[in-house]
């Protein structure tokens, strides 16, 4: 890709309903005529993503609409220009679609993705959703049974790392906080504990195991400053998508205070996979995280280590970091 290049920056709607995705083919006359696209339009000045979401599908469709989670995104050079496509979940709350610049739409199944010739930019922001998709459902659907199981998993050796950079009252971010174990386990120590879990079902039943509210928020959605001593991320941040960690793990150091920690596992891997369970992971060696972290500004690596576990009945290689905000802005 040329550097030169002006990038455009451009939304795209995931529109759902009934489990089924809207795909959009560009009509006669229009650039990528033929191909087909997730619906949306370029973000005009001083426009935020999901306002320009709203007001292109009301151009485009004459449709109302909620814009939701943000999905992903994909950056791809045409030649003549680069377009960077952000991706939001989107639901279609009012009006019936009218056709102006698309000349077909169709709802497809999760399995019937790759059935239509999507636009290039698209192609990555496709793969995003139905991993994304793929493991939302799995913990939706999967809520209870994958709670009940893990708020009984002992952890106490992980502990460790981690308590002994915290003074003997602090206040922990539980990020993707699960069943809630590992922040009932905090408050038993005298912490003070803010839980937070993507998963609506989940945050519920660990709002009861815990006796606390649990708040439901994305990692995409983490809008703390300045707030807590530490962010104990276990096992949470493996499902966000690679392109958007780097991000994610900014918003996490905005939530600190200066000098407060983060811990942070993943499993270990060279690439991304998928389990025997649709779970989408991006994996992560001692490696890859260091060179992520340290091109990080103000974060201080403090320890970073693989080690391997036993996890139903198996063994699990994992990866492990604990970080520290340096003063300066994140």
């Amino acid at each position: 890709m040329d550097a030169m290049k002006t990038v455009i920056q451009v939304t795209a709607a995931v529109i759902v309903r009934d489990g089924k995705v809207l795909a959009a083919r560009r009509g006669p006359g229009k650039h990528l005529e033929g191909y087909w696209e997730f619906p949306g339009g370029k973000l005009e000045e001083n426009e935020s993503p999901e306002s320009c979401l709203e007001r292109e599908l009301a151009e485009e469709f004459s449709i109302s609409s909620k814009i939701g989670e943000y999905i992903g995104e994909s950056v791809y050079d045409y030649g003549e220009k680069v377009v960077r496509l952000l991706g939001y979940e989107v639901e279609h709350t009012a009006g019936k679609f009218e056709l102006v610049d698309h000349d077909e739409l169709r709802w497809l199944k999760m399995d019937q993705l790759t059935d239509v010739k999507w636009a290039p930019a698209d192609i990555p922001l496709v793969e995003q959703y139905e991993a994304w998709a793929r493991t939302a459902g799995y913990y939706s659907t999967s809520a209870v049974e994958y709670c009940r199981e893990t708020s009984e998993f002992d952890i106490g050796d992980l502990y460790r790392p981690f308590l002994k950079h915290l003074s003997p009252v602090a206040h922990i971010l539980d990020l993707g906080c699960g069943s809630g174990r590992d922040s009932k386990a905090f408050r038993e120590m005298g912490h003070n504990v803010t839980g937070v879990d993507g998963n609506a079902e989940i945050a519920a039943w660990a709002s009861v195991f815990t006796g606390h509210p649990v708040e439901v928020k994305s990692f995409q959605q983490l809008d703390y400053k300045d707030e807590f001593d530490a962010v104990w991320a276990s096992a949470s941040l493996l499902h966000c998508p690679e392109t958007q960690l780097k991000d994610v793990i900014q918003k996490i150091l905005a939530a600190l205070k200066d000098q407060a920690i983060a811990y942070m596992s993943f499993k270990w891997g060279e690439s991304p996979s998928v389990d025997e369970r649709g779970r989408y992971f991006t994996n992560q060696t001692t490696q890859s995280l260091g060179f992520l972290l340290e091109s990080i500004q103000d974060t201080e690596i403090l320890e970073l280590w693989d080690a391997e576990t036993t996890l139903r009945d198996k063994p699990q290689r994992w990866v492990y970091a604990i970080v520290r905000k340096r003063g300066g802005q994140v």
